[in-house]
């Protein structure tokens, strides 16, 4: 499995509990651009006890195998992180599954930086986790992550009625999947 993954213009790692700090910052400057799509948060999400818990537990998760969050950050600037991209609920055969979810600082919409770390984390998800299917679920109003789906490849499959708890509320979401054709079982 690979702990970092560069692109043309971005690093993608790995991280342990030493960068909590960092990844708070990035959830509360983000906070207003993230919740109306995002799954309810407890209260103590945004603290940095929650995330050194979290982080941890992914790590160690990333290990295991059973999930995969790089953390972004760019070529030029590599202590400036810009987003993550989860892969989770990774099924082994005969499955062979992961879910994705990624997340990009509002600072760098519409470069491009989405969908170049997704290509390169679903090559590791393809290669190195040998996955034969990744899924999405999307808000319905969240175009600007439908787009970098339809970029990647990812098919649409259809509505999941009221899957996710958004604000407190269960809102319906899209479902999109890619398939590795290459896959070996």
């Amino acid at each position: 499995m690979s702990f970092l993954v560069n692109t043309d213009r971005l690093i993608l790692k790995v991280e342990d509990d030493s960068k909590a700090e960092k990844v708070l910052d990035f959830y509360i400057e983000n906070r207003p651009y993230f919740e109306p799509y995002e799954p309810t948060r407890p209260n103590a999400f945004y603290t940095l006890e929650f995330q050194q818990a979290a982080i941890k537990y992914e790590y160690d998760d990333t290990v295991k195998g059973h999930s995969l969050r790089y953390y972004l950050y760019l070529k030029d600037s590599p202590d400036t992180m810009i987003g993550t991209i989860n892969f989770f609920n990774i099924r082994p055969m005969p499955f062979s599954t992961a879910s994705i979810g990624y997340k990009l600082h509002h600072d760098y919409w519409g470069r491009g930086y989405a969908t170049e770390a997704c290509q390169a984390a679903i090559s590791v998800m393809f290669t190195d986790y040998n996955t034969h299917r990744i899924e999405a679920k999307v808000s319905p109003e969240n175009t600007r992550s439908i787009h970098v789906l339809d970029r990647l490849g990812f098919t649409y499959e259809g509505i999941e009625y009221k899957s996710v708890n958004v604000e407190g509320i269960f809102k319906d979401h899209l479902r999109f999947s890619l398939i590795n054709n290459d896959h070996r079982s």
